[in-house]
């Protein structure tokens, strides 16, 4: 298995890595030199982005789609379980992640780390923080539960966990309780491992 890469914090491909330690299966990384404008290793994605999975004839693109495929392949009922109530939940939580949750945070560090200072928007800027401040304060942690859908590390935590990092990144001010939140998934062996191998 080959996941094609990019070694930033703020990179999707992490989402992937986490995703495959937290299921102990073994992969081999391929960095893209996303940012070049001649780069010697380009992604097969059809838009050049990354993450790209290649599983034997499967070639896979886009962030979740990857992680569901490898839930799918090898199944481990604590991280992405097979029971609907429980799995509801956990897609309730990947749903807000992909969509309220990551669409401002996206955009404001787009503004901060990947536009260049001369091209910067203050006025998109203080938008977007609004907007992701809104969102960050709307989201509640349910009591007696450790993690974002229950008592079980799921698939739902990396991608709600690995968005508030970046919300993070732009200085965004977080509550504590979210920011326990945020420690507790980072400081996971399986995250520590996956960066390190994304940033290879």
């Amino acid at each position: 298995m080959k996941i094609y890469t990019f070694p930033k914090s703020q990179s999707r491909s992490l989402r992937v890595l986490w995703a495959l330690e937290e299921l102990g299966v073994s992969y081999d990384t391929i960095k893209v030199d996303l940012l070049s404008n001649s780069p010697s290793v380009t992604s097969p994605h059809s838009r050049g982005k990354i993450p790209f999975m290649v599983d034997g004839d499967i070639s896979i693109e886009e962030t979740l789609a990857i992680c569901l495929y490898l839930c799918e392949k090898h199944p481990k009922k604590s991280f992405y379980s097979a029971d609907l109530k429980e799995k509801s939940n956990i897609n309730s939580w990947l749903s807000f992640a992909l969509t309220d949750l990551e669409s401002p945070i996206w955009y404001l560090l787009k503004q901060l780390f990947l536009t260049p200072e001369e091209k910067r928007s203050l006025e998109l800027v203080n938008y977007f923080r609004k907007e992701s401040e809104k969102v960050i304060n709307q989201l509640k942690f349910d009591k007696g539960r450790e993690w974002i859908a229950g008592n079980n590390f799921t698939l739902a935590d990396i991608f709600v966990s690995h968005t508030l990092l970046w919300a993070k990144l732009c200085g965004i001010n977080i509550n504590p309780t979210i920011n326990d939140y945020i420690s507790r998934a980072t400081n996971r062996v399986s995250y520590l491992k996956a960066q390190e191998k994304n940033n290879q």
